[in-house]
């Protein structure tokens, strides 16, 4: 997929785009226009506090599921 990304200045509430001989011939595209100026940082996301101290492991998580003794290829 090909995706054409530039900044520009609207003139009088209209914006051109020259695409690329690539999809040029391109029956349908998608076209997103966003502000330049905003740009979103986004939060990292953090579990409920209720959840908090709710999950205990009690498996070894390094030890080996079944023993070594299974993956003997014959």
């Amino acid at each position: 997929m090909e995706a054409v990304r530039f900044y520009t200045q609207p003139v009088d509430g209209q914006v051109i785009v020259r695409l690329p001989a690539a999809l040029a011939n391109i029956e349908q595209l998608e076209v997103i226009v966003l502000p330049a100026n905003e740009t979103k940082v986004h939060e990292r996301r953090k579990p409920n506090p209720l959840l908090m101290d709710s999950l205990e492991l009690s498996d070894d998580l390094i030890a080996p599921a079944v023993p070594e003794s299974d993956w003997d290829a014959h």
